[in-house]
């Protein structure tokens, strides 16, 4: 038989099967519909049923790309999204090829140390297969439990996609606890058991940390389903760039970032449902983050079994978020950002520790931190802005050298510091320009005067003598204010993807 025309009730259904699969390999019958449309002349029947369900699944297999697994009844809610269902047969529909697709939720994850362990293992392809066997077999059995679509970009990136915030969310959190040999197996027993569940022993392998970046569910962040089946749009790039930040900020620890759109969609889950990472995991706002000119709101998680502590100053964070959004840099940003380090250095028992040496820092020439900090606002409020802004950068150095330090709070804390900074250097040279003005006013002895041109001529020595001009300068606070609104519009804090 070389056309269905030429069917007759003597036609075998392994006849018809091989005409449409010719066809369908030939590329003459992409989609279902064609199938269908072609197909007319078969009788209706469960054979006919069963010829067209099976000439679908190659359809699937061999076109529909990242989605060539997915059905109905394994995947329904990825399936409503991505699939014009056919109206006769339920199995069966056409991808929706280039066209945005919205409220679905994709995660990017890749295997911290991944690299490292094939070049380790590189002659021992026991370890090599156990670690594939993982990759391979038993995550994409916990993804399924969840309806979740996974793929396998390449060695160590996994591509997820699902049609549930808290349900993609889930997988991502367990692939983490099971890449990390941390606890209960999400597919029941205890980590490393032989059980014949999907289960991979795990005793040989290293526990692996991963990155993560989670996005979806806004109407702006859409899929896009190539002609070949693969993924594209503005949900693709986010959840990769959020994954490339999570990476370069935690290169050695767990780092799960998401959209604050999905966390929204998170938070809003049933509340009959029943989720582990429920009872494991908060968030945190870590502000805005600019991915190649696009402002977009981030959450981070944060694993309380090991840095709750964080929690304890999540309002500060957000305190210092609205003044930057608001442009406060006369004072409250600086007060802020002291507040902040503030909590942090309480926050952890047993204070600041140097992160490459081991000893504690939370005293220098036998000042606290906190003293510090308390020094410093009171310099700022005395309007020693000045001083105030040099101790400030002095205090983000010392946590900058902090063991644990949170990577997200020394990076807004860093951008504030280089911020005074620059305020500073604008400041001084109006400063400067008062005290030439009125040097008369500043300096009442015409010996003064004398010793401050003559100074002058001295840098190292004029120091001193001119810092003390310019704390008498008439109107410091009226000047701060007016060089703080002329530059604040030039202050920015930027947090950048860098991808």
């Amino acid at each position: 038989m070389k056309d269905i025309k030429e069917y007759t009730s003597a036609c075998s259904a392994y006849e018809v099967f091989v005409l449409l699969s010719d066809k369908i390999v030939k590329g003459e019958l992409v989609t279902f519909n064609a199938l269908r449309t072609y197909c007319e002349a078969l009788p209706e029947s469960p054979r006919t049923e069963t010829i067209l369900k099976k000439a679908f699944e190659l359809q699937r297999r061999l076109y529909w790309g990242f989605f060539r697994d997915i059905s109905p009844v394994a995947y329904p809610k990825v399936w409503s999204k991505v699939v014009v269902p056919d109206r006769k047969y339920h199995f069966a529909g056409d991808i929706k090829r280039m066209a945005a697709i919205p409220d679905v939720y994709m995660a990017v994850i890749d295997i911290h140390g991944y690299t490292r362990f094939c070049q380790k293992y590189r002659h021992n392809m026991s370890m090599l297969e156990l670690l594939d066997r993982l990759i391979q077999q038993e995550l994409p059995t916990i993804a399924a439990k969840f309806g979740i679509v996974i793929r396998r970009a390449h060695g160590d990136e996994i591509l997820l996609l699902g049609g549930s915030a808290p349900e993609l969310f889930e997988v991502v959190y367990l692939f983490a606890r099971r890449l990390a040999k941390d606890g209960i197996s999400p597919l029941g027993g205890v980590k490393g058991s032989s059980k014949s569940d999907g289960q991979v022993p795990v005793e040989g392998l290293p526990g692996f940390q991963i990155s993560a970046g989670v996005a979806g569910g806004a109407k702006y962040a859409q899929l896009v389903i190539t002609r070949d089946g693969d993924l594209s749009g503005t949900i693709v790039n986010t959840a990769a760039r959020l994954q490339a930040r999570a990476n370069r900020i935690s290169p050695d620890s767990t780092k799960i970032l998401l959209t604050s759109v999905t966390f929204q969609k998170i938070k809003m889950q049933n509340s009959s449902e029943h989720f582990e990472f429920l009872k494991a995991v908060d968030f945190f706002d870590t502000g805005m983050v600019e991915f190649k000119g696009i402002n977009v709101p981030v959450f981070d998680t944060v694993f309380l079994d090991r840095e709750a502590s964080r929690l304890e100053y999540r309002d500060r964070m957000g305190a210092l978020y609205d003044s930057i959004g608001q442009g406060l840099w006369t004072t409250r940003i600086f007060s802020d950002a002291l507040n902040l380090m503030a909590r942090i250095a309480t926050s952890k028992p047993g204070g600041l520790v140097d992160g490459s040496t081991g000893e504690a820092i939370d005293a220098a020439d036998s000042i606290s931190i906190v003293q510090r900090i308390k020094n410093a606002q009171g310099l700022f409020d005395a309007e020693r802005f000045e001083q105030a802004i040099i101790e400030l950068s002095e205090l983000v150095d010392v946590f900058r050298k902090a063991a644990g330090r949170d990577p997200i709070a020394i990076e807004y804390l860093s951008e504030v510091s280089d911020n005074y900074v620059k305020l500073r250097a604008r400041f001084t040279e109006s400063l400067d320009r008062e005290v030439d003005e009125h040097l008369e006013a500043i300096f009442l002895s015409p010996n003064d005067r004398a010793n401050f041109r003559t100074l002058e001529k001295h840098h190292a020595m004029f120091g001193s003598v001119r810092d003390a001009a310019r704390i008498k300068v008439a109107d410091r606070h009226g000047l701060w204010h007016r060089i703080a609104a002329e530059t604040s519009s030039s202050l920015e804090i930027s947090i950048q993807s860098l991808k």
